[in-house]
């Protein structure tokens, strides 16, 4: 009985606190010696080959997919304009660290020179708006310090021994686009059973209110599009395209909404999915090269018929008042050679 009580006060008062002081310590060792480092380098260098553009005048928002997806290269190969990719992985992971990201990246000049804007919007294909403005991550992915550390103390042990490495996002080109030579994407793996989710349509109005008023502000003189991405979904059992139609339905009566309260035109575009799994890189959700190549091309077709319907609209509008400035005209003089 004695040995048992010198074993737990041995465990209580000597162990126990080693144990304590240790995961204290290790917490902040972790803080401040982590970094992500993929999304660090990624951000840092596609920063650093914008600054070879001395115009931009159209850009590329959004998360990952827009990233993978979209080639700013081709788009302006296609307009003769120069487009810039400024997606980002998890687009920055808060709204507030996007933001900061653009405003470094761009001049307030070169921002007002943005004539369109493009946003890939991967808050649309998820359920986490609410969960966002929750989150106590910077721009690179480093959780603000808590009781959990960055990285379990397993994770940091492999990285010491050689066992794990980091795997770089890469770019490669001075638009900003994704770096698929040095990307391998690797075999297509499906996850069927991973349902797709979208943006609860209650907060649905919050969200648009807050988007546009951001992108407005940033890219004050810019038409903005935005753009409801997609995936490869022929192995998704649950793809609840009834819930993305509601969605884009409701959507689109808000921009309409906006509109008549003269608050601009703001076009909807939505994403077809990708049709094989020869155009993805590994998962369901990032395209590969030649998945880029189609949907790049898919995407400026669509901006380029939305664009020249808005041009005609305006044409449109441009008769009608005219014609009915001279309607009125012709009346007042009527009236006038009555009397």
């Amino acid at each position: 009985m004695q040995y048992t009580g010198n074993a737990n006060k041995f465990v209580w008062y000597f162990i126990i606190p080693i144990l304590i002081i240790f995961y204290i310590s290790y917490i902040f060792w972790s803080d401040k010696n982590y970094v992500n480092k993929p999304v660090y380098e990624a951000i840092k260098n596609k920063q650093q080959a914008l600054k070879n553009l001395d115009r931009i005048d159209g850009v590329i928002l959004g998360g990952s997919n827009a990233w993978w997806g979209i080639s700013a290269e081709s788009l302006s190969l296609y307009s003769d304009m120069t487009w810039a990719n400024l997606a980002i992985p998890a687009e920055g992971y808060t709204d507030e660290n996007y933001e900061s990201f653009l405003v470094d990246t761009l001049s307030l000049t070169m921002r007002q020179d943005v004539s369109i804007v493009v946003y890939s919007a991967s808050t649309l294909v998820r359920n986490d708006f609410i969960k966002r403005k929750r989150v106590n991550t910077n721009l690179y992915g480093k959780n603000q310090i808590s009781y959990k550390p960055q990285r379990s103390l397993a994770s940091n042990l492999k990285d010491l021994m050689g066992f794990t490495g980091f795997r770089p996002y890469p770019v490669e080109n001075i638009y900003g686009d994704f770096g698929f030579a040095d990307y391998p994407c690797g075999t297509f793996k499906a996850n069927p059973h991973n349902p797709r989710v979208y943006l609860n349509e209650n907060d649905l109005y919050p969200w648009t209110s807050e988007q546009l008023e951001r992108i407005s502000f940033l890219f004050p003189n810019a038409t903005i599009l935005i753009y409801m991405p997609n995936g490869f979904n022929d192995q998704i059992v649950d793809k609840n395209d009834h819930l993305r139609e509601a969605l884009i339905i409701k959507l689109q009566d808000l921009l309409v909404t906006r509109e008549n309260n003269g608050k601009g035109l703001v076009h909807l575009l939505s994403q077809d999915p990708y049709q094989s799994s020869d155009l993805m890189c590994a998962d369901d959700w990032h395209a590969n090269n030649e998945g880029r190549a189609l949907h790049t091309k898919n995407l400026y077709q669509s901006i380029n018929d939305r664009l020249q319907l808005k041009k005609w609209y305006l044409y449109l509008n441009k008769v009608i008042i005219e014609w009915n400035k001279n309607c009125n005209y012709r009346f007042k003089y009527n009236v006038i050679n009555i009397k």
